[in-house]
């Protein structure tokens, strides 16, 4: 785990600098990906107007990544473009992720349990890094990133926990960055200021963002580029996958051809959740997490071209997560804690 503090850019330059291995690895791997019709000057060139956008919503996050730039020494403008991931979606990436959601009655203490599976191409494992950030007066959070400069989850010392799943959006566009909006989630000090980010108008697209806090509030924030469903837990679990569950938000679905996968992960976490009601914890979800039905389609996925990366189970009462590098099945959870938010 690397850890870093101070303004934006300073935290940035620290990340920078103990990164740039895997930020210089996660660069050549997006140019190897490149598809025929386009090259990377063109991607650059395509970025400028997500960034001219992005310096206007989020200056402190841009400013993150200029540090990033500075730290690990490589183009500021390589370092953007690595985070606009709706410039890649025409490339042939297979992803995915499940995440199930338990609290209340459903948790064996009563406690509010986050389990989520990150899965990407298989050359992104060792890539993977766990960043402890402080920076200005917003909540210290923990963050797993595939590369260094974004995140794919984490949870803060406000008890904000931030999970969720890659959704095939049909309304890109030019905007701020989906990556940049899961950054802002991090460092949201309540529930509220998290749910705003995920509704941000000038947004380029959307992930599905699982978010929870303290209080056992769980939402998952089901959106697009141009809208979003606010899905909240029900009978005190939630699942979700790489697909859109709301009737409204269907029409956004890029590739409804592809989401059979998605489709058996989330009834089989569902399921699981249901046979298990009363009786989640911990320890359980890191079995469940590590379930193989359906495969090659299954929660805890080998390959061979999308793998499990890590996972990661929250608890967001006592500030906690348990995260595991590698498939659930086979690796061990290491357990992470934050001393609690001082606003």
């Amino acid at each position: 785990m690397f850890e870093a503090q101070g303004s934006h850019r300073e935290a940035g330059q620290i990340i920078g600098s103990a990164c740039r291995l895997q930020i210089k690895k996660m660069l050549s791997d997006q140019r190897a990906s490149l598809p025929g019709w386009t090259t990377w000057a063109d991607m650059l060139s395509a970025s400028a107007e997500f960034l001219d956008i992005s310096r206007k919503i989020y200056p402190q996050y841009v400013d993150e990544l200029v540090g990033i730039a500075e730290g690990s020494d490589l183009p500021f403008e390589e370092i953007f473009l690595s985070v606009c991931e709706e410039l890649w979606e025409r490339a042939i990436w297979k992803t995915g992720c499940t995440d199930m959601a338990a609290r209340g009655r459903a948790t064996k203490d009563g406690s509010t349990l986050i389990a989520h599976t990150n899965d990407l191409d298989p050359s992104a494992e060792e890539g993977l890094v766990l960043l402890k950030i402080k920076t200005g007066d917003e909540p210290e959070f923990l963050g797993i990133s595939p590369g260094g400069v974004a995140f794919s989850a984490g949870s803060n010392n406000a008890g904000i926990s931030l999970t969720g799943n890659q959704l095939n959006n049909n309304d890109l566009r030019p905007g701020v960055p989906r990556l940049l909006v899961v950054r802002a989630i991090l460092g949201s000090a309540n529930l509220a200021d998290a749910i705003r980010h995920c509704l941000l108008p000038q947004r380029a697209s959307s992930y599905n963002n699982v978010i929870a806090d303290r209080n056992g509030e769980v939402y998952s924030m089901e959106g697009s580029a141009t809208d979003c469903e606010p899905i909240y837990i029900q009978d005190d679990i939630m699942a979700h996958s790489n697909h859109y569950l709301s009737p409204g938000m269907r029409r956004f679905e890029a590739k409804p051809g592809e989401i059979g996968s998605s489709i058996l992960r989330y009834n089989r976490a569902l399921r699981l959740l249901r046979e298990n009601f009363g009786d989640l914890s911990v320890e359980l979800f890191k079995e469940l997490l590590g379930d193989h039905a359906g495969y090659p389609a299954s929660i805890c996925k080998h390959g061979p071209d999308s793998v499990t990366v890590f996972s990661v189970i929250i608890q967001t009462e006592g500030l906690r997560a348990w995260v595991n590098h590698g498939r659930p099945c086979e690796a061990d959870y290491v357990e992470y804690s934050l001393a609690p938010y001082q606003d």
